[in-house]
């Protein structure tokens, strides 16, 4: 009995929302090809008439099943006609319920066929607005398919613009690294320029100071000479007063005295020798130097001669000093000059 409920709510829910078929492999979320609609209603309402039927003959036995006992009714055993009574009164109660349940039947019958009726309708709606949808796709399709060529069409534009604006990009950026190099050029030009200024400048200040420089040492050289040539001449004056006063001469003994005490020949000095001797001094009186221009003696004289006047080293200091001379000559004998 649960089994045959169960069997009717589900013919019942086939009815209620039209069952359709979807082919293999198809969109579950697609609705059921509306064509296979007519045949389920079909099947739909002749299961439904087998399940009524089937719950009638189900229900008259449940029902004749009490019939074939014994019924007691408080405590006491009813007689054959009170059985037959019931009997009859149970199947006329049964056909009763039969006639009911044939109404009914018919009653679902109709409504299977009104809901067959309404279905056709639907379908052949569901037809014309498939028709339309069909339509209005293939619509859709050539003005996707219109707007996918105009977009393409437009993309190649965009593109070819923007490829346009790159290279008017490219140029302007060219441009302005042209006019960047161009500008860095005039700057280190004007810089070199400027630097060229100022050196010019700097050896202009340079070579004037060095031209005061030049004036400047060439008036100290002419004053410095002016002055050489005041004291050489001052210092020529005072010699010559020095000379002509005798100094000279005494000076030059003092020097020829100075070396005789250091002759001290082993056989004392030979009569008649002569000799002059150019004698290179320094500042200080030493004897940097001997020379002689002149000699009649023997090597072991000159030798002796040579001793003698480096012993004297350093010589006598002059009286005044311009009496000084880097070379002196020496006589020996001094000459009636002094020499």
């Amino acid at each position: 009995m649960d089994r045959l409920k169960a069997l009717i709510e589900r013919v019942a829910r086939s009815l209620r929302t039209g069952p359709g078929v979807r082919s293999p492999g198809a969109n579950p979320n697609a609705p059921p090809l509306p064509m296979l609609r007519p045949c389920s209603w079909s099947v739909g309402g002749h299961a439904a008439l087998m399940a009524f039927l089937l719950i009638g003959f189900a229900t008259r036995i449940q029902t004749d099943e009490p019939a074939f006992g014994t019924i007691a009714i408080d405590g006491v055993v009813l007689d054959d006609e009170a059985v037959q009574r019931e009997i009859q009164r149970l199947d006329e109660l049964e056909r009763a319920a039969v006639i009911e349940r044939e109404q009914e039947v018919e009653r679902l019958l109709e409504k299977i066929e009104e809901q067959q009726e309404r279905q056709r309708q639907q379908e052949q709606e569901l037809s014309a607005l498939s028709s339309q949808a069909e339509q209005a796709r293939q619509t859709l399709s050539e003005q996707q398919a219109e707007a996918s060529r105009q977009l393409s069409a437009m993309q190649q534009q965009q593109q070819t613009e923007r490829e346009r604006l790159a290279q008017v990009e490219r140029e302007r950026q060219e441009e302005e690294e042209r006019a960047r190099a161009a500008e860095a050029e005039r700057q280190a030009a004007e810089a070199e320029r400027q630097r060229a200024e100022e050196q010019t400048r700097r050896l202009a200040e340079e070579a004037e100071a060095a031209q005061r420089q030049i004036e400047e040492t060439e008036r100290r050289r002419r004053e410095a000479e002016l002055a050489e040539r005041m004291r050489r001449e001052m210092a020529e004056e005072r010699r010559n007063e020095a000379i002509e006063s005798g100094q000279l001469d005494e000076y030059k003994a003092r020097i020829r005295q100075r070396i005789e005490s250091n002759w001290s020949p082993p056989g004392g000095i030979p009569k008649g020798l002569r000799w002059v001797v150019l004698l290179d001094i320094l500042p200080g009186n030493e004897v940097d130097g001997i020379r002689f221009e002149a000699f009649n003696g023997t090597e072991t004289d000159r030798r002796y001669i040579e001793t003698a006047i480096r012993r004297s080293s350093p010589l006598p200091a002059p009286p005044i000093p311009e009496l000084f001379e880097r070379q002196m000559r020496l006589r020996y004998p001094p000459t009636e000059a002094g020499e």
